[in-house]
C-alpha cells in the first residue's frame, strides 16, 4: 500500500511507501494497520569507542546510557572540586583528614595546661605542639583533596580548630612574654589578630545567607595564606623562646636575634590580617544595603 506525507517538499511527486515515510501523520484511509518500524538499538561498539575517545582526555568518570536509540553521555573532570554531601544524608564519617582535625582540637587544652608547668622542657614541648598541629592544618587539606575525603563537618570543623589553636597560643603568650620583652609588643598584635578572625566570623556567615557574588568576595586570597604562614612561625618561635633559648644552646646576641624575629613575624602578620580584611570588607559593602 502506498500513502502521501504531508511533510515531504512539494517538489516530491507521486505516491510515497509508508515505510520510507518520515512523518507520522499519514493521509490514508487505512492507517490502523499501520505500524512503524523500530530503530535499530545501538551496538556495544559504538559504547566502546566513546568510552576510548573520553580516556584520551583529561576525564575521572564516564557515564554512558541508551535511550531509545539514543546515547547520553555525562563525564565528570579530574581536577573539578567535588561537591560536598548534603545535609541529612547520612551520619558523619570520621576519615583520616577529620581525625587529624580533631586531634589539633584536642591539643588546645593540652598545650594551655602544659605552657603553666615548670621544667626546662615545657617551653619546647609548646612549641613542638604548635609545630606538629601547624603540620597538621597543611596535612588534613592535602588529603582530604588527594583522597577524595572532603566533608561537610571537616569543612566546618577545619578553620574552627585553626581559630582556636593561634588564639590560644597568643593568649598564652599574652601572660607570659619571652624574657626582657614587654608584654604590649605581643598583646597589641594579639589583638589586632583576634579581632580579625572574629570580624571575618561574622563576615562569612553573612556572605553565606547572601548571593554567590558575596560569598566570592570573601574567599581566601594571597594576604590571609601570608599571614597564617607568619603567624605561625610567630608563635611556635615565642611558646619555645617562653624561658629563653639557651635549650637550643642559643644566648646573648643570637638568642635576641631569635627572639625579635618571632616579634618581626607576629607584627607582620597582624599587618596582614589589616590588610586582608579591609580588602574583604571593600568586597562586601557593596552587596550590604
Amino acid at each position: 500500500m502506498f500513502a502521501s506525507c504531508a511533510y515531504l517538499p512539494q517538489a516530491t511527486a507521486g505516491p510515497v511507501p509508508s515505510s520510507r515515510c518520515a512523518s507520522n501523520r499519514l493521509v490514508s484511509s487505512s492507517t490502523s494497520n499501520f505500524s512503524p518500524r523500530p530503530r535499530r538499538k545501538h551496538s556495544s561498539r559504538i559504547k566502546f569507542r566513546c568510552e576510548k575517545i573520553f580516556k584520551s582526555f583529561d576525564v575521572h568518570r564516564t557515564r554512558l546510557r541508551t535511550y531509545n536509540g539514543s546515547i547520553s553521555v555525562s563525564a565528570t573532570a579530574k581536577n573539578s572540586p567535588q561537591p560536598l554531601p548534603e545535609h541529612g544524608k547520612g551520619p558523619v564519617v570520621l576519615n583520616l583528614p577529620t581525625m587529624l582535625t580533631l586531634l589539633r582540637v584536642a591539643a588546645v587544652p593540652c598545650i594551655t595546661i602544659l605552657f603553666y608547668m615548670q621544667g626546662a622542657w615545657v617551653a619546647p614541648a609548646c612549641s613542638a605542639i604548635f609545630i606538629l598541629a601547624a603540620i597538621t592544618d597543611w596535612a588534613d587539606g592535602y588529603l582530604a583533596r588527594k583522597l577524595e575525603l572532603v566533608s561537610s563537618f571537616g569543612a566546618f570543623l577545619d578553620p574552627v580548630a585553626d581559630k582556636l589553636m593561634v588564639a590560644t597560643a597568643l593568649v598564652l603568650m599574652c601572660t607570659r612574654p619571652p624574657p626582657d620583652v614587654n608584654a604590649a609588643l605581643i598583646s597589641i598584635p594579639a589583638t589586632i589578630i583576634i579581632g580579625r578572625e572574629i570580624t571575618m566570623s561574622a563576615i562569612r556567615e553573612w556572605a553565606a545567607a547572601a548571593s554567590g557574588k558575596a560569598r566570592a568576595a570573601v574567599a581566601v586570597n594571597s594576604y590571609g595564606k601570608i599571614k597564617t604562614a607568619a603567624q605561625l612561625v610567630a608563635l611556635s618561635v615565642l611558646l619555645g623562646a617562653r624561658d629563653g633559648c639557651g635549650w637550643i644552646r642559643m644566648t646573648g646576641a643570637s638568642e635576641i636575634w631569635l627572639i625579635n624575629s618571632g616579634l618581626l613575624c607576629l607584627w607582620l602578620s597582624a599587618g596582614l590580617a589589616s590588610i586582608s580584611l579591609w580588602i574583604y570588607l571593600v568586597g562586601v559593602m557593596k552587596f550590604m544595603s
